[in-house]
């Protein structure tokens, strides 16, 4: 079977004038979907440390340590070596204090620098009054 040189003309031609279909990663970078999994965060204003995402994290990424009762005040760790990135924990929150960013390059040298902590004190109720005596 000879093949003529001739032959791939018409298909140069069609491809001469398309942008490619790559693009200069990491100097460009696509937006990621709409309902992308990132990394999770915490909006600690809105966390009631109910700690539902603890419950049901099944790769026990999250950890809520509890600082100072009196002051309210806590710690939450997520764990994103250990994090499979599945939005349970999102899904749990009955406040919507945590959500998914659209984080992708999380690759590092060590897995400590990988360790999320939010320190913050609790709101307290409206219309709850401190007791002294």
């Amino acid at each position: 079977m000879k093949l003529k040189p001739a032959a791939f003309i018409p298909e140069l031609l069609r491809h001469l004038f398309k942008r490619p279909a790559t693009i200069e990663y990491p100097f460009e970078k696509l937006k990621v979907p709409d309902d992308f999994r990132g990394t999770p965060v915490l909006k600690s204003e809105l966390c009631i440390v109910c700690r539902a995402c603890v419950r049901d994290c099944p790769a026990f990424a999250i950890e809520i340590e509890t600082l100072s009762e009196e002051e309210k005040k806590y710690k939450m760790t997520i764990h994103n070596d250990r994090c499979i990135h599945c939005a349970q924990c999102v899904e749990s929150c009955p406040t919507k204090a945590l959500f998914m960013n659209d984080e992708f390059e999380i690759a590092t040298d060590s897995r400590l620098k990988l360790k999320a902590e939010y320190t913050y004190t609790r709101p307290k109720k409206s219309g709850q009054q401190s007791q002294t005596g």
